[in-house]
């Protein structure tokens, strides 16, 4: 069974979790309850660290740690503040104010598809822990 495929299955229904090893770490998610919202949290060597969600200035992780965190994308202008940005500041520096960046890394999830979807983008060395797989 494809690696990916297994990952999503370990994820499915309320009490899902997996462990993998990526990027030389242990990384295990968890499924839980955050308010009334079912995420996957991300335990990274068995810690959740805040300092993990900080971001440089390239929009990076400023801790390896924190490439597993959901980056969160923000707008620093909203977009229907463009009109008038552009007649104070010109085209160029309203587009730049408007642009998305990311402001941060989030250590939850709130779908198996889209932690699988940046874990293959990012870590397609991926393994699921061997006391992971089901037989």
């Amino acid at each position: 069974m494809d690696k990916w495929k297994q990952l999503e299955e370990h994820l499915s229904g309320v009490f899902g979790n997996a462990t993998v090893l990526a990027g030389g770490h242990e990384v295990t998610f968890s499924k839980c309850l955050d308010r009334e919202k079912l995420v996957i949290q991300v335990f990274v060597d068995g810690w959740m660290k805040g300092v993990w969600t900080n971001v440089d200035d390239d929009g990076e992780p400023q801790h390896p740690e924190g490439r597993f965190f959901r980056p969160m994308k923000r707008r620093a202008w909203k977009l229907k503040q463009y009109k008038d940005l552009k007649k104070v500041f010109g085209k160029k520096e309203a587009d730049r104010m408007t642009q998305l960046r990311v402001v941060g890394f989030m250590p939850y999830w709130g779908s198996p598809r889209t932690l699988i979807s940046h874990l293959k983008k990012n870590f397609p060395d991926l393994e699921i822990k061997p006391d992971e797989v089901s037989s």
